[in-house]
């Protein structure tokens, strides 16, 4: 077995998540972008000579290709999320570890088989919410799970960006129909898209919500425009999540305890720094500066994984994604919003 030293990748589509991740994983030197698959062949070599990349794998057999490339250590799926599954389970089907970028699948029925297989095969699979693996979140759970808050009761938590003009009917209208984000084919909207952010930091601090309850407005296009989400949980915790792609969001999460809070700076979703605000004490500010914008974390925390022998990561175990999949698919059941093949 390989020794995952450096760990060689191989990335499935070069759009912007594709690029980003490699911004960040090029600057470690245990880490190699060892090859890049994608139909169109332009896109494959100006993404192979901007990170370095060993190896382009393009045509109609692109994605065969790539997951049955010999020197490819791990898979990362960076496509649109409708084809998720289907690479998932090449890849999984030709041994290699996957790294899957959020949201997981379309919905809990397609996840539940992607980990099905991932488990039979007795390989690493692990959902790309690369959040949960920065250093800040990392220190913030430690200190929840040391009672330096009390004991967790709720969470506020935003994730939303401006992507088009209201019309007079309060959706959008002057955005880019052609684009992903209005595709419905193509699971576009806010809630898949962000929205499931600070739902998947609501399932890590309070785990598996017993009831979600969902508002919104669906945009002309038919995705998902305005969203608010409340959670509850079995211990009487609540957690209230809003996502859009009509207006941007202040990107605060804050965490409230019996005796303090913890307010993570903005952007959460990426964060550099928090202030932990206890009961009769004086404010502490926590900062964990880096260079990049962090994907290099996520990586990290998978090269620790496959060395160590692992299967699934505890930072993002399937066991959540499945979790916040059931969610996802909660919200959208109340909103009316159906995916093409559903």
């Amino acid at each position: 077995m390989s020794s995952f030293t450096p760990l060689r990748w191989g990335i499935i589509g070069c759009g912007s998540i594709a690029n980003r991740l490699g911004n960040d994983v090029a600057r470690l030197e245990d880490h190699q972008l060892q090859a890049i698959a994608s139909r169109d062949a332009s896109k494959a070599a100006a993404y192979a000579e901007k990170f370095g990349v060993l190896t382009q794998h393009t045509g109609p057999d692109a994605y065969t290709n790539v997951v049955n490339d010999p020197d490819v250590d791990i898979i990362y799926i960076a496509t649109p999320h409708n084809f998720h599954k289907e690479q998932a389970l090449m890849a999984i089907a030709a041994g290699k570890p996957v790294l899957c970028e959020k949201p997981f699948t379309v919905n809990t029925a397609e996840a539940e088989v992607v980990i099905a297989a991932a488990r039979e095969k007795g390989t690493f699979l692990m959902e790309g919410v690369w959040s949960r693996c920065f250093p800040v979140w990392r220190k913030v759970m430690e200190l929840i799970g040391a009672g330096e808050i009390g004991h967790a009761r709720m969470l506020y938590s935003d994730f939303g960006y401006r992507a088009g003009n209201l019309g007079d009917d309060y959706r959008l209208t002057g955005y880019n129909a052609e684009g992903r984000l209005f595709n419905r084919e193509l699971i576009g909207g806010g809630l898949m898209d962000v929205g499931i952010y600070p739902i998947s930091i609501a399932n890590m601090i309070f785990g598996n919500p017993v009831d979600v309850k969902a508002v919104g407005v669906l945009g002309n296009s038919g995705v998902d425009e305005n969203v608010g989400v409340v959670m509850a949980y079995a211990n009487g915790e609540v957690a209230t999540a809003t996502t859009s792609i009509q207006v941007t969001t202040p990107f605060s999460t804050t965490i409230l305890g019996t005796a303090g809070r913890i307010e993570v700076e903005s952007p959460w979703w990426r964060p550099k720094a928090f202030v932990l605000h206890r009961d009769g004490k004086d404010a502490e500010r926590f900062s964990f500066e880096h260079e990049g914008e962090g994907f290099q974390f996520e990586a990290m925390e998978i090269a620790d994984c496959l060395r160590a022998g692992k299967t699934e990561s505890s930072v993002m175990p399937l066991s959540d994604t499945l979790s916040v999949m059931r969610s996802l698919d909660a919200v959208r059941a109340q909103l009316g919003l159906v995916y093409p093949g559903e």
